[in-house]
């Protein structure tokens, strides 16, 4: 049985509290009553999440925040002098002891929390304190895939990011073309995957199989203004990030591919919808 995942289990026995499902191995958990089904009968297939309470194996058919080995941002309910408990999704809150805390968790506040089996008691624990920027040995990624962020927090060199919930990640300053916030979602691309194992991020997708995407926001600021916007390829890169969230490099990409489609003109100040 796999602690801290979602799996599917097999219903193997019913009493008045709820019912105990098992795996292949035969290893059993409980579901209470109130997440059981009365018309489950024995041998169905259910699909749970498994956890401990009172160093017992139990089962709800909540989806957690995350699972094991992943990150989350989550809500804290309560503190107590040896740790904090947060809200992760599931009847049971998740514990973070004070020592696994980067700086003091505060009742009602949100935070990015890592989750994993502790060594030392097995059970399933969280922690804010992690690299800000590792290094992998083997992803799951190749250059262009998009993939879904969670903001964690700003470095010297950018934004460090956590990529599908399970990976962090680096968004350069350069790459940045809007404002962004701590513990935001975006979608990112991802920009690169560098020798040493760290993930470079972007938050656009680069190159002109993906210009349509930027002919389109041009095209809709275009149809408010209409028919004209006032940027072109003497416009900062700073005009072009506050109206467009978008570099000047992809503006520049997409406007010629306008142009070339006699879709615009191109004016000295301004673009114009022809």
């Amino acid at each position: 049985m796999e602690l801290g995942k979602i799996q599917t289990l097999t219903v193997s026995e019913r009493n008045h509290q709820g019912v105990y499902l098992e795996d292949k191995n035969k290893e059993k958990c409980f579901l209470p009553k109130i997440f059981s089904d009365e018309n489950w009968n024995i041998g169905d297939e259910v699909e749970v999440f498994v956890y401990q309470d009172n160093n017992q194996l139990q089962a709800t058919i909540e989806t957690p925040f995350c699972q094991v080995g992943e990150f989350a941002v989550m809500t804290c309910t309560h503190t107590l002098p040896s740790g904090a408990f947060m809200d992760w999704g599931i009847i049971k809150d998740l514990f973070i002891p004070y020592k696994q805390q980067k700086t003091k968790i505060i009742e009602g506040k949100k935070n990015l929390v890592y989750v994993y089996i502790d060594e030392e008691t097995g059970l399933l624990t969280g922690t804010t304190k992690f690299k800000r920027n590792p290094q992998y040995q083997e992803l799951p990624f190749k250059k262009g895939d998009k993939v879904s962020l969670i903001i964690a927090n700003e470095s010297e060199l950018g934004w460090n990011v956590i990529i599908n919930q399970k990976y962090i990640g680096l968004v350069y300053f350069s790459d940045i073309y809007k404002k962004l916030y701590p513990f935001s979602e975006e979608v990112g691309y991802i920009k690169n995957l560098r020798e040493d194992g760290k993930i470079d991020v972007s938050l656009q997708p680069e190159g002109y199989q993906n210009m349509d995407e930027f002919k389109q926001k041009i095209l809709e600021k275009l149809e408010q203004g209409y028919g004209l916007l006032y940027l072109s390829d003497e416009s900062s890169p700073e005009e072009i990030k506050a109206e467009l969230q978008m570099s000047k490099k992809n503006f520049k990409k997409a406007i010629g591919g306008l142009y070339k489609d006699k879709i615009i003109e191109i004016l000295d100040d301004r673009i114009k919808l022809l």
